[in-house]
């Protein structure tokens, strides 16, 4: 058998259509299409785009493999059947072949560009939920130049295997016939709109599908680990199927105890607390099948200079845009929960949604999904982000500021917002301050913007992750520290009051609560799922988190700071990240902001 060369055999073809059948060739003949009516060594390729003596590809010059649930599969000729409950997990090659496993047609799509041997890997398991679209929301795929369009939802819009995880935008509503062109008069997606481009000017807000997940417990002792891919299995609708259950009750002394049921509880699967939404001293509470997440951190109005008008009213999730800061966080959820009252813009249903300041144990779930092969992990051993290995993958930082800095100090006048999708030119680069006057937007260079180089700082290493969680402006989250004495959180900076007056702090399933200490290094704290004792490289230090990342816990140690802050901040050249912890009074400052989250009410 003579074996297939690409290069060899794009030689023969005739001049005059060399460029247009090359893109042709590498694109679509190099594509070998395998599923379940097909079978495992079976070639299928495409005869209309070969014009001259081009060869066929021979089906032994790729050899695969089958792994079902670790163990190879000598016996089999097809894939596990649709309804079999295996699901693809990843693909590996020898040669630098790929694969995309379309989870609609059930077939794999595997690139080759020579000879190559692949293991194909299927687990049991369910594919993840598939995203939620609540009334307004519209499902969205990019193309390579960041250019958003509506997805239908019968194709293989979302992938979380290919790393693409499902993507919806909110439009301007009060715009003239924004409404009517792309939903019908029962608010649904109009038919007619699907495929077709949506201006950035009529988006006011994206997001990003958590699915529901469990995940294997990795780290149950009051030690370090080192880091490492955190195991997820998807979880079907509402269903809880971890063996795992962990409670927190605030004892009215200063302490939060807990209780998981034991503590032999290592190598245990614990379905992700962010997907019940209930408060401490409630039994039961919702079960959510997942959540949105702002795709960027929070931007605002604009002045005509580009400037944030700060109106806390016009919140915008959007990419190139100047991060709102300079917010306390009782400002910041009171404006989140008003995104989803009557009459909206967004065309949000009053009943069907809620609308928050993401939570501490929230920013875990999305920082846990990161750490996966659904994340920033292609597989066991390659990092999905480019330029980076297994050992140092992690999501690069943001490192832009609308702050002036000052050469002799080092330091910004007023620090301000981020550019929003930004990457910085290396996994940890020092802060880039705002050429411009004070005050002035935040910029990013158009090579490093979201649709760019920015994608090292999205959670996926593409355009379909949440981008700014690394770096950017500190993220103030719904989490504090009990009172050392009476119980309860600490609410002076806040802006929350006591009382059932118009600020008065919310229901307790809209924070997090944890044992008061002096310390800010007394990490056993934290709580499973949060993305902080767990994650811990070494127990007891400044920088302990993975990564170098920050581990300062909320305490009464030095600066009073009784509240969560996450992600790490543009001026932390090192110790900015995805595990990153901060604290902070919960209150209005120049370089703290937020991240939105929306789910079923």
């Amino acid at each position: 058998m003579r074996t297939f060369n690409p290069e060899k055999e794009l030689n023969k073809i005739q001049k005059g259509n060399k460029n247009k059948i090359i893109l042709s060739v590498i694109s679509l003949l190099l594509i070998v299409a395998i599923g379940s009516s097909y079978a495992l060594y079976q070639i299928k390729y495409n005869k209309r785009i070969i014009y001259t003596t081009v060869d066929k590809f021979y089906s032994k010059d790729i050899q695969i493999s089958l792994y079902v649930d670790g163990e190879k599969d000598t016996t089999s000729e097809t894939f596990p059947d649709k309804e079999s409950g295996k699901i693809f997990s990843h693909i590996t090659c020898e040669n630098g072949g790929s694969g995309v496993f379309d989870n609609t047609k059930w077939e794999l799509e595997l690139k080759i560009t020579k000879q190559d041997k692949c293991n194909v890997y299927f687990i049991t398991g369910n594919l993840p939920n598939p995203p939620e679209l609540y009334q307004g929301m519209i499902p969205v795929v990019y193309d390579e130049a960041g250019n958003v369009y509506v997805a239908d939802v019968d194709s293989d819009w979302y992938n979380y295997q290919d790393h693409r995880w499902g993507n919806a935008v909110l439009v301007d509503n009060t715009k003239e016939g924004v409404t009517e062109k792309y939903f019908d008069e029962n608010n649904n997606i109009n038919p007619e709109i699907v495929g077709k481009k949506i201006p950035m000017e009529e988006i006011l807000q994206m997001y990003v599908w958590i699915p529901r997940y469990k995940y294997e417990l990795f780290n149950v002792g009051l030690e370090g680990t080192p880091k490492q891919i955190i195991n997820i299995k998807f979880e079907e609708g509402e269903e809880t199927t971890g063996t795992v259950n962990c409670t927190y009750t605030d004892a009215g002394d200063g302490t939060v105890t807990e209780d998981c049921g034991g503590s032999d509880i290592i190598g245990e699967w614990y379905t992700h607390p962010a997907f019940t939404f209930k408060g401490t001293t409630e039994e039961s509470g919702t079960e959510l099948p997942g959540i949105w997440v702002g795709k960027f951190e929070p931007s605002d109005k604009e002045d005509e200079t580009g400037r944030n008008i700060n109106k806390i009213g016009e919140i915008t999730i959007l990419p190139n845009k100047t991060s709102m800061v300079n917010k306390s966080i009782s400002t910041a959820f009171f404006a989140e929960q008003a995104l989803s009252t009557e009459g909206n813009k967004y065309n949000l249903s009053v009943t069907e949604v809620d609308t928050r300041v993401m939570k501490n144990i929230e920013w875990g779930a999305v920082a846990y999904l990161t750490q996966s092969l659904y994340g920033i992990y292609k597989d066991e051993n390659t990092c999905n982000i480019a330029d980076m290995t297994k050992e140092n993958c992690e999501v690069w930082m943001n490192n832009t500021t609308q702050g002036k800095g000052s050469e002799s100090s080092g330091y910004s006048s007023i620090y301000g917002g981020t550019a929003t999708g930004c990457v910085g030119t290396s996994v940890s680069a020092a802060v880039e301050w705002n050429p411009g006057d004070d005050g002035a937007p935040a910029t990013c260079q158009v090579g490093r913007r979201w649709n760019k180089e920015g994608v090292k700082a999205s959670t996926t290493g593409n355009m379909y992750g949440i981008y700014d969680i690394a770096g950017g402006a500190w993220e103030l989250v719904m989490g504090a520290m009990v009172n050392e004495k009476e119980g309860g959180v600490d609410i002076k900076s806040t802006g929350f009051t006591v009382d059932f007056g118009e600020n008065s702090l919310p229901n307790d399933k809209y924070y997090d609560i944890y044992t008061f200490d002096s310390s800010n290094i007394s990490h056993e704290r934290g709580h499973y799922g949060d993305a902080t004792k767990e994650t811990l490289d070494r127990f007891g230090y400044y920088y302990g988190e993975w990564n170098l990342d920050i581990a300062d816990f909320p305490s009464t140690t030095s600066f009073y700071g009784t509240w969560f802050y996450r992600g790490g901040g543009f001026t932390y050249e090192f110790g900015s990240g995805v595990f990153s912890i901060g604290r902070g009074s919960g209150g209005r400052w120049y370089y703290t902001t937020f991240r939105s989250v929306l789910s079923a009410a």
